[in-house]
């Protein structure tokens, strides 16, 4: 027994100290790798459980089942079957254009036999129903000058409408078609909506019928006015709105009508307005007994007449200006005050009544406070000299 033990004794040390160090070995490891502060274990799952309590539960919860895509396949569902195509028919005619040459060459009598032509322009828009016994809304431009009006009702229903009233300045229109039971949309509040706010747009454009498009409501209280004198009303969205939404709602996610789909701006992406739908609500009543709304107060209002456009950074780079404010002229309405007092277009307009103006609102605001017949004192930029340009004050006409 001694002599085995004395045989393998190298080979059991050899083992037991094999053993020893894979012990300590591990002991060191655990040692090290352990985190002490048990607070540093799944920081991840911490600041995730952090930032979900500082979360309103309602905050992106759109139906029963939390899902963003039902809720605008809801709101589609809700709106579409009030939602109407337009149909116009309008005679246009035209006159033969016929160069002074040749007027002078044969004489101007001899072009006297020549007649207007005449032919019919069709046109495309959207509406909507807001009374279950044929009332719908849509926009002026889409009806204007026309002969004959037609709704088309989901489902294929066609009647010949009649126009109950009209208003070029707001761009409203209401039609009545001979029908009852009709569904209708509900009115939403349009003083309550927020900046960042989904809203979908549904209408005909370009005669695709049914067209549903989404986003957010991008700006308030916006104007496509030559002036700003009146203060901007519009909702500003990046909905896609083309031609043939005119005249469509605008709703929410509840599928409550807050604005009237108006217009885009053509040499721009994703910028599309609206007509709040308030202005509708406060001028609905007019619209259907009177036929009309009487604005009872532009003839008190003064005006300039300039399409205007604020000066910033990039243009005052451009251009080399030597100041950094002041108001870009981009048109001059033909016939207003500033047109006959020789405002051109390309004036940049740096004071009024030698104070320094900073935008079109600022501008717009002192106007508002003038009165009809008041002189302005205005300073212009105008082919790298400063000129001085006095302008009085005209009542706004009707059609502005």
């Amino acid at each position: 027994m001694r002599g085995f033990y004395h045989k393998y004794q190298k080979v059991f040390l050899l083992l037991f100290i094999v053993i020893a160090t894979s012990i300590i070995t591990s002991a060191i490891f655990l040692t090290f790798t352990s985190p002490k502060d048990k607070s540093f274990q799944l920081p991840v799952v911490e600041e995730k459980a952090e930032v979900k309590s500082q979360l309103s539960p309602t905050a992106f919860s759109f139906g029963s089942d939390s899902s963003w895509e039902k809720a605008i396949i809801n709101v589609n569902k809700k709106v579409a079957p009030a939602v109407v195509y337009i149909d116009t028919v309008r005679t246009v005619k035209t006159s033969p254009l016929v160069p002074d040459f040749f007027r002078e060459f044969f004489g101007p009598e001899f072009f006297n036999s020549f007649k207007e032509r005449e032919y019919q322009q069709q046109g495309t828009g959207s509406g909507f129903i807001i009374r279950d016994d044929g009332y719908v809304v849509t926009n002026y431009h889409v009806i204007e000058n026309a002969d004959k009006v037609t709704v088309n009702l989901k489902g294929g229903k066609k009647y010949e409408a009649k126009i109950v009233g009209a208003d070029k300045k707001f761009d409203l229109a209401i039609l009545k078609i001979e029908a009852k039971g009709l569904p209708y949309l509900e009115i939403g509040n349009s003083d309550s909506l927020e900046i960042g706010q989904w809203v979908v747009a549904i209408g005909n454009p370009f005669g695709l019928h049914e067209t549903v498009t989404v986003g957010i409501i991008s700006a308030l209280n916006r104007s496509l006015s030559s002036e700003k004198t009146d203060g901007g009303y519009l909702i500003q969205t990046d909905a896609a709105i083309n031609p043939g939404n005119s005249g469509g709602p605008l709703v929410d996610l509840n599928g409550r009508v807050i604005g009237i789909n108006e217009a885009i701006l053509s040499n721009a992406q994703n910028i599309g307005f609206a007509i709040p739908i308030k202005l509708l609500s406060d001028n609905l009543d007019a619209l259907i007994s009177k036929g009309k709304i009487t604005h009872s107060t532009e003839s008190n209002k003064p005006w300039l007449g300039i399409y205007m456009q604020d000066v910033n950074e990039d243009m005052t780079s451009y251009f080399k200006l030597p100041f950094k404010n002041g108001i870009y002229i981009g048109r001059v309405v033909k016939d207003s005050p500033a047109d006959k007092a020789g405002l051109q277009t390309e004036d940049i307009i740096t004071q009024v009544n030698r104070r320094e103006i900073k935008s079109g609102e600022e501008l717009a605001s002192l106007i508002q406070k003038m009165k009809i017949g008041d002189k302005i004192s205005l300073l212009v930029w105008r082919n790298e000299q400063f000129k001085k340009i006095d302008v009085v004050l005209e009542a706004r006409p009707e059609e502005e």
